[in-house]
């Protein structure tokens, strides 16, 4: 049940900033502010980094295996993802998915390792 609570939070860190920012850079790439190409590179760094910051988190309330805290983590989030994507929406697999899959667990791995780093020091 600590796991749960433990993911649950670091859930909550990445998917907060991600639906708060997406609607705040929706909004301004509505009324002609950013533009488009803008709107996809933001909106990528921006899932890097509440990843990374989840996997921070979890990373900091772990005891040992950082890596393999962020590894779980970036495989719930990659299947939320496929499974928004290609049971929700129905969005056909491309080839660049693959490497943006690998991104997210890459992001959250090193995050997690950095946030178990980080407590080992203090």
């Amino acid at each position: 049940m600590n796991y749960i609570k433990k993911l649950g939070i670091s859930l909550i860190y990445i998917f907060i900033p991600i639906i708060v920012l997406l609607f705040i850079f929706t909004l301004l790439n509505y009324f002609n502010v950013i533009s488009y190409k803008t709107l996809t590179i933001l909106r990528f760094i921006l899932f890097i980094i509440s990843i990374l910051l989840g996997g921070y988190k979890i990373g900091g309330n772990s005891n040992s295996k950082g890596w393999l805290e962020g590894l779980k983590l970036g495989l719930i989030i990659t299947v939320i993802y496929l499974l928004m994507n290609y049971l929700v929406f129905s969005v056909s697999f491309k080839f660049k998915d693959i490497i943006y899959y690998i991104i997210i667990l890459g992001s959250s791995i090193l995050g997690s390792i950095l946030g178990i780093n980080k407590k080992k020091k203090n």
